[in-house]
């Protein structure tokens, strides 16, 4: 890793070092200007580079039997969990930072050679009680139900044959619409202990 970012990450312990104590974090660490929210940025590309490091390492040491894989795995997920930590603070600090600003300026951006921050207004969310709303739709306004017609495809193979490549009815009539497709036998290579 580039001497850079691993200088960002030296003091990283000390600054979320008590989940439990979050608040006491905050006060300690508060963005309130553009270097600060710099220095965050630089701290979270420096988190994102650590942890790409550790994947590739991950990656290389991986050998074919599955306690060592597992193994490896597990010290990958150790590893990330403190950076993850990291990352949520950093991110949780520079989005109450832009926040903040966006209350006294709706026009504000955060945009620093480390990183930026951009909001998109949403839409509502709707969320539908379907049995009320189906009920009041019936008595109020109807063409807003729609009817979804679809085959019973276990009870068609049920009903029904297949001769000489087609779908026949019991009467021999040829069922429109269905077309056979003969697969070959699948193969399949296990491993006995």
């Amino acid at each position: 890793m580039i001497n850079l970012l691993e200088k960002e990450l030296d003091n990283l312990e000390e600054i979320v070092l008590d989940e439990e104590d979050i608040e006491g974090v905050k006060k300690k660490f508060k963005i309130e200007d553009l270097e600060t929210a710099n220095w965050a940025f630089r701290k979270l590309k420096a988190i994102e580079e650590k942890k790409k490091e550790i994947e590739e390492l991950a990656n290389q040491e991986m050998e074919p039997y599955e306690k060592e894989i597992a193994r490896i795995k597990k010290w990958k997920e150790d590893e990330f969990k403190q950076y993850d930590h990291s990352i949520n603070f950093f991110s949780f600090l520079l989005e109450e930072y832009y926040r903040e600003q966006r209350k006294v300026d709706a026009k504000f951006k955060l945009s620093t050679p480390y990183g930026k921050i951009t909001s998109r207004k949403q839409q509502p969310k709707w969320n539908y009680e379907e049995d009320r709303l189906l009920k009041w739709l019936k008595a109020n306004d109807l063409e807003l139900i729609r009817t979804k017609e679809e085959v019973d495809k276990n009870e068609l193979k049920k009903k029904y044959q297949v001769v000489s490549g087609n779908v026949v009815t019991e009467n021999g009539e040829i069922v429109e619409g269905i077309t056979i497709e003969e697969r070959e036998a699948t193969v399949k290579v296990e491993v006995v202990d």
